[in-house]
């Protein structure tokens, strides 16, 4: 864990520039906490197409987060109450999650030369009562730049079945081109989640193929309002607000090479708010 210095005034980059300006540098990386949706999407689309472009990592796992005033383009941030313990069901979760995955693989770039064209993306529902669904976006470079998102996959079987399926016949189609797979908001967070029977598929299938190359969730912890953040190539970001939506910027006060524990996070809240406590 690092306590983090204070970034500099933080600067939009193409994923490119961003690579080669920060190489070397990512302890102390130069993130914004996205505030609106836009933002959201450029800094996701940049860390998905970097993963992909840069490193060759064709599939992926994301995780968006869920806000009404995100989506419905309210004056408040996007970090409200309702962000905080998302008490939606899972066709209500798809009905927010869908336009942001749809924007979000627009601006993906998966072809070196695309001629500036954002891709056609279509939706297919899978099963309704999970809130399910597989986004296909075609690329105007051709079917060699197609992607394809999951969105809210679970542990139930059918899954599995299913990513091993567009693999075979999409992402990994043997002596063709790697085409870019990602499960968007999948409800599993670990092993644990598919339990002692279906663990060991889950981890070989998944969990050691498909990194998280973006993340951002929210919580709160010793009162404080918690953000975690992962955009690739960079470490876990854990930035810290008031709770009383004064308007105030999120502080990054730490970092993580891995995802941390709750009680990690707890330890450095609790670190942060004894400095704070003595200045």
């Amino acid at each position: 864990m690092r306590i983090a210095m204070q970034p500099r005034q933080p600067v939009w980059l193409s994923p490119f520039l961003l690579l080669k300006w920060t190489e070397g540098l990512s302890q102390y990386p130069p993130l914004l906490l996205p505030t609106r949706a836009d933002a959201l999407i450029r800094q996701a689309s940049s860390a998905v197409t970097c993963a992909f472009l840069q490193d060759g990592i064709h599939r992926q796992s994301i995780r968006l987060p869920l806000s009404e005033s995100m989506y419905g383009g309210k004056e408040e941030g996007f970090v409200a109450d309702r962000a905080i313990g998302w008490q939606g069901g899972a066709q209500e979760t798809l009905r927010f999650l869908l336009p942001l995955a749809s924007h979000l693989l627009r601006r993906v770039r998966t072809a070196e030369q695309d001629g500036g064209l954002p891709p056609r993306v279509t939706d297919q529902p899978l099963l309704d009562f999970d809130g399910s669904a597989l986004l296909t976006a075609e690329s105007p470079a051709g079917p060699r730049g197609d992607a394809q998102a999951m969105l809210q996959p679970n542990t139930d079987g059918y899954y599995l079945r299913t990513i091993r399926a567009v693999e075979e016949q999409f992402s990994d189609t043997p002596n063709k081109r790697k085409r870019l797979f990602l499960l968007v908001n999948p409800a599993w967070r670990d092993r644990s989640s598919w339990g002692f029977f279906g663990g060991k598929e889950a981890q070989e299938l998944i969990l050691d193929r498909y990194p998280t190359t973006f993340a951002l969730d929210q919580f709160v912890v010793r009162g404080r309002k918690i953000s975690l953040l992962k955009v690739w190539s960079y470490d876990w970001c854990v930035f810290l607000a008031p709770m009383d939506f004064s308007g105030d910027a999120a502080e990054l006060v730490g970092s993580f090479a891995e995802r941390p524990e709750y009680d990690k996070i707890d330890a450095l809240i609790e670190e942060c708010i004894r400095k704070k406590k003595e200045k």
